[in-house]
């Protein structure tokens, strides 16, 4: 992997809020996963780290072939889905409302998003954000 010229925030490093690995990777001897393993990662996006969830990261993960990238954002009441890396972007990228599902079916994780229940930002507000149980199904 290149690595990027980036520098992570200082909210978060480039540490994804959801990681899912291919079954039957292992971590490496510092007990870290290597970045090939990685099938899928999402990204919640809060106004203190959206430059980098949009951007910086975004492009970290494409760099690192993240097949499958989520980014949820509260504030745009969307999803992208950035899939088909392709140097420092992806070659194809959708978006699904809260509300609608999304379909990652043809990907490497295999199945439907629902976002019917995923929070909304709230101004003025800090709110715990979670992916709804029974989101993925």
């Amino acid at each position: 992997m290149r690595r990027s010229p980036v520098r992570p925030g200082r909210l978060d490093g480039f540490a994804s809020d959801v990681s899912v690995t291919a079954e039957g990777a292992v971590e490496n001897g510092k007990g870290l996963w290597r970045y090939q393993d990685v099938e899928f990662l999402a990204e919640v996006i809060s106004r203190g780290t959206a430059a980098d969830d949009h951007g910086l990261k975004k492009t970290a993960y494409a760099e690192a072939e993240a097949p499958v990238c989520l980014i949820a954002d509260p504030c745009q009441r969307r999803c992208h889905v950035c899939t088909n890396p392709r140097g420092d972007d992806c070659a194809t990228g959708t978006k699904a409302g809260f509300g609608d599902e999304a379909d990652l079916t043809s990907t490497a994780v295999g199945l439907t998003l629902k976002t019917d229940e995923f929070p909304t930002d709230q101004p003025r507000t800090q709110r715990s954000w979670a992916f709804p149980a029974g989101s993925f199904g």
